[in-house]
């Protein structure tokens, strides 16, 4: 099981012996969605899991997630020393060949980046439903580039080292010949305009559709005939030796060695066909399939083996919800899934054309899934099976969901609030007043509609929706996170603010973050009873007991960063974590817990560190180290408060270690480089 690991900052935990958070058994990640190679390592970009990297060309793989704030893992790119990837969040790049990662700069904040690449030194990133942008600065500040680019779903970036290339979902392709500055559409011979993937080989250009196969250019796109083979749903191709390859989603591996007039299927020891990406080193090919398994060729794809043995790794889990006794999650790319028994297993849902769930939501047996491009999805029997349900939607994009009376209200990332009130037969947009359409999250009292936004704070709606109104006398940022009602009072959680609260309906706001972190990132709010819980962006859960008075943190045990998602359900919380899956923690064990009375902390240095660690400890204790799978590999006993531990021969990536003592465990990681 792959653990994502918190910052150094945020790392220190304390676990008391009957108090802590446990994983449950998923869900599970996958989908390799992109390979690249920077002359020493070969990089994957998974669904849910973040970045597997190998050394070695694939004889051993690890992740390479530290800095990470999404797992959702979409497209690589590389300038210089840098390696950049596009997540769900961000594009983020690291000079120390992914030990690290830092956001490549804040404009793309909070923007679903689905695609990037490099021409001439300027890195391009395709978004959904912001466009493109375009950064000269290795991805410090970026600029929006979309004169004559109107498509909201911008799905793949590709270049001939002179013109770029766009791939949209629904408006075909489009080129660039001034480096972004202008966008002309080039659909002459496309008959589908659901661009799936495009590549430039040997002076050609091959594009990939949706529904109507493989087409060529060797006009830079003025033209595009279609390929004499068909080839089903290629996600992507590659090249090498002279050979180009096509990964096809349900056929496997193709290959042509003239340039794309005639393919061959090349499929021996794949057992895995349905692919989601294709990518090379300078001499092994690379498959990665929608399980998340990787396979490797060193024959020109004549062989595959499977070569991604013991790497397991969970979902980046969004939204949660309970329907009846089933628990519903939705994940940030790797699709839904439920469970009827507490997590110790779950079912992957595949009625949803998408693996990008944004939210989910449930009354009774119905149960609503939000989706990024294919609008809403409706199950009528505790999420066991789904079907569409978009009629008068103008936006595909749903993030957030709230039930008033007989009213369901569905907030978008483009065009603000839409409500039915015919449990989603119908949908009807409800928008004058607001001044944001990015709705970030809805909450109801069963009179009152309140609508959080990306940038314009809270509105309120008293008659469903028909008219809103500004309630932020007392909030001092307009980017609202999360929303949640506790018997009148009204939490916002915000994105480097902390938490507001207010007992008038959003009148007055007053700040409630006594005992969080000072400036915290606010992910999510869940409720039980009268009790308030937060979940931050740097893996942290605190409960408040008090209408948000004082904050305790009720984070003991918990791994991975950020917290996403908040519920209960039964004898639970559960909460779900980037690139984590679900986590579990008894509701009998929070309820009205008391902070530690002895401070159990320790250090650790150098960190990160090459030959050797210092541990020391305010008492004696035994030491754990541990990998990122949960294994041990050293233990030791403290006696007299400092440990010297010798990591010289540890593989380079990060460890655990993990202190006990008679009244509980500590927890820290390190860095081994």
């Amino acid at each position: 099981m792959k653990k994502v690991l918190l910052t150094l900052a945020s790392l220190f935990f304390v676990v008391f012996t009957n108090a802590q958070w446990q994983p449950t058994n998923g869900p599970a990640g996958g989908y390799i969605r992109n390979v690249i190679f920077d002359g020493t390592i070969v990089y994957a970009a998974t669904g849910g899991g973040g970045v597997l990297s190998t050394e070695n060309e694939g004889t051993s793989w690890s992740f390479r997630d530290t800095g990470l704030v999404s797992g959702d893992t979409k497209s690589f790119a590389i300038i210089g020393n840098y390696v950049f990837v596009s997540t769900d969040e961000n594009v983020f790049r690291s000079n120390n060949h992914g030990i690290t990662w830092e956001p490549a700069g804040e404009d793309l904040y909070g923007m679903y980046v689905k695609t990037i690449v490099v021409c001439n030194n300027i890195l391009f990133a395709g978004t959904y439903l912001r466009g493109i942008y375009r950064s000269a600065d290795t991805g410090t500040t970026w600029t929006a580039v979309n004169n004559g680019m109107p498509a909201k779903y911008v799905y793949w970036l590709a270049t001939d080292d002179t013109n770029i290339y766009a791939g949209t979902y629904m408006n075909g392709c489009y080129r660039s010949v001034d480096m972004g500055n202008s966008w002309t559409q080039i659909n002459n011979g496309l008959p589908d305009p659901d661009i799936i993937s495009i590549y430039y080989f040997a002076g050609k250009l091959y594009l990939s559709t949706l529904s109507s196969g493989v087409f060529v250019s060797s006009n830079k796109g003025n033209s595009w005939t279609a390929l004499g083979t068909n080839i089903p749903s290629v996600k992507g191709f590659a090249s090498l030796n002279g050979y180009l390859f096509a990964g096809s989603y349900g056929g496997g591996v193709y290959i042509s060695a003239d340039s794309g007039q005639t393919w061959t299927i090349s499929n021996s020891g794949l057992t895995e066909t349905d692919l989601w990406a294709i990518g090379n080193s300078n001499s092994v090919l690379f498959a990665g399939v929608s399980s998340g398994h990787i396979y490797k060729s060193t024959n020109n794809g004549a062989n595959w083996t499977f070569c991604t043995n013991g790497v397991i790794f969970k979902a980046c889990i969004g939204s949660l919800t309970s329907s009846a006794t089933t628990l519903v999650a939705g994940s940030h790319g790797s699709g839904l899934f439920t469970s009827t028994d507490d997590g110790s297993t779950w079912t992957q849902n595949n009625d949803i054309g998408t693996v990008e769930i944004r939210s989910v939501i449930s009354n009774g047996p119905l149960v609503f899934a939000g989706t990024d491009m294919l609008g809403i999805y409706k199950s009528i029997n505790n999420g066991s099976s789904f079907t569409e349900c978009n009629t008068g939607l103008t936006s595909d994009w749903i993030q957030s969901f709230t039930f008033c009376g007989n009213e369901v209200f569905a907030g978008s990332g483009e065009a603000g609030v839409f409500v039915s009130t015919n449990s989603g037969s119908n949908w009807n947009s409800v928008n004058s007043g607001l001044e944001c359409y990015n709705i970030t999250a809805l909450a109801s009292d069963g009179s009152n509609v309140f609508a959080a936004t990306a940038d314009s704070g809270v509105y309120i709606s008293g008659n469903y929706g028909t008219n809103w109104i500004p309630v932020n006398n007392g909030l001092i940022t307009g980017n609202i996170t999360s929303l949640q009602l506790v018997n009148g009072y009204l939490f916002a959680g915000t994105r480097s603010n902390g938490v507001f609260v207010s007992t008038d309906n959003g009148t007055m706001w007053n700040p409630a973050s006594n005992g969080l972190p000072s400036q915290s990132n606010i992910r999510c709010l869940g409720v039980n009873g009268t009790a308030v819980f937060s979940g931050t962006g740097t893996g942290e859960v605190f409960a408040s007991y008090d209408y948000g008075n004082t904050w305790l943190s009720i984070s003991d045990g918990l791994v991975g960063e950020p917290v996403l998602t908040l519920c209960t359900s039964g004898n639970y919380l559960y909460s779900g974590i980037n690139a984590g899956g679900v986590w579990q923690r008894p509701l009998s064990e929070i309820n009205g817990i008391n902070a530690p009375e002895k401070d159990a902390s320790f250090s650790i240095y150098p960190n990160p560190a090459i030959n050797r660690i210092t541990i020391n400890t305010p008492q004696k204790s035994e030491i754990e180290i541990l990998n990122t799978e949960g294994q041990i590999i050293k233990n030791l006993s403290v006696i007299k408060n400092q440990a010297f531990i010798d990591v010289s021969l540890l593989p380079r990536g990060i460890y655990l270690a993990k202190l006990k003592w008679d009244n509980g465990i500590a927890v820290k990681k390190f860095v081994k480089e």
